[in-house]
């Protein structure tokens, strides 16, 4: 357990912590002294695992990102139990990896529901119990991808570039409310998620990494924790954590 308890008292959401970045965030943060709320849609037997291991310190969340009335009942329900909302970590998404023109349409609306829209829709429920409070954090996860995609990551890397724009914009309209915008754009990550993409183009993609290797999840909920807490953070930023060259 860290001796840091940076995070001491904040109540937050992190979405899609069931498995990868999202497990590794909400792991994290609860040991940094938070109450974490554990979003999950589909994984419930991941979802109570990562409960099990957060103890009194965490609450599943079952909803879907992607619907807005099942976000805002949750986040309320967040909110009854633990007396509000301080952060919420934006975690959530999905690849349908593909080239273009043979990406089939519903892959395309479900990548843009749950990794753009469902951003949007988290944010639009948790600004209101930080609005009250005039204070907050708001902490987005992108990818080096909306740079730098690889093959088969085209509606991936768009849903990303937007999410980095979207900090921008989100971050402009609340800082003088006292809420921060912030966004974590990691490198490759060996998790479940990235498998087909990995399977699509080998691991050719860590040649375009400063380190020529993955990065961990520990290393990207690291930087959560320290963003979360409003170390090295500003309101707005992009934070890159590309092969081992974490931010801040």
């Amino acid at each position: 357990m860290p001796e840091d308890r940076a995070l001491e008292g904040v109540r937050l959401i992190v979405t899609g912590a069931s498995r990868g970045l999202g497990r590794a965030i909400a792991i994290a943060c609860a040991q940094h002294g938070a109450t974490v709320g554990i979003n999950f849609h589909q994984s419930e037997a991941d979802a109570r695992e990562v409960a099990g291991r957060l103890g009194r310190s965490g609450m599943l969340l079952p909803f879907d990102v992607a619907d807005p009335a099942a976000v805002t009942i949750a986040f309320q329900a967040f909110a009854d139990r633990t007396g509000g909302v301080d952060a919420l970590v934006n975690n959530a998404g999905i690849i349908r990896p593909s080239l273009l023109v043979s990406a089939l349409d519903a892959d395309i609306a479900a990548v843009i529901g749950t990794n753009l829209f469902g951003t949007i829709a988290c944010t639009r429920a948790a600004l209101p119990f930080m609005l009250r409070q005039r204070r907050g954090v708001i902490l987005n996860l992108s990818s080096v991808a909306a740079a730098r995609p690889s093959q088969g990551q085209t509606v991936y890397a768009a849903t990303k570039g937007a999410i980095e724009a979207f900090t921008r914009a989100v971050a402009i309209e609340y800082g003088r409310k006292g809420i921060r915008c912030e966004c974590i754009c990691p490198g490759p990550v060996d998790t479940a998620m990235f498998a087909a993409t990995k399977a699509l183009v080998g691991e050719a993609v860590l040649e375009r990494t400063p380190w020529k290797r993955f990065v961990t999840p520990e290393e990207i909920a690291a930087t959560a924790v320290r963003l979360l807490a409003g170390q090295a953070g500003a309101t707005g930023a992009v934070h890159t954590v590309d092969g081992g060259a974490p931010a801040g």
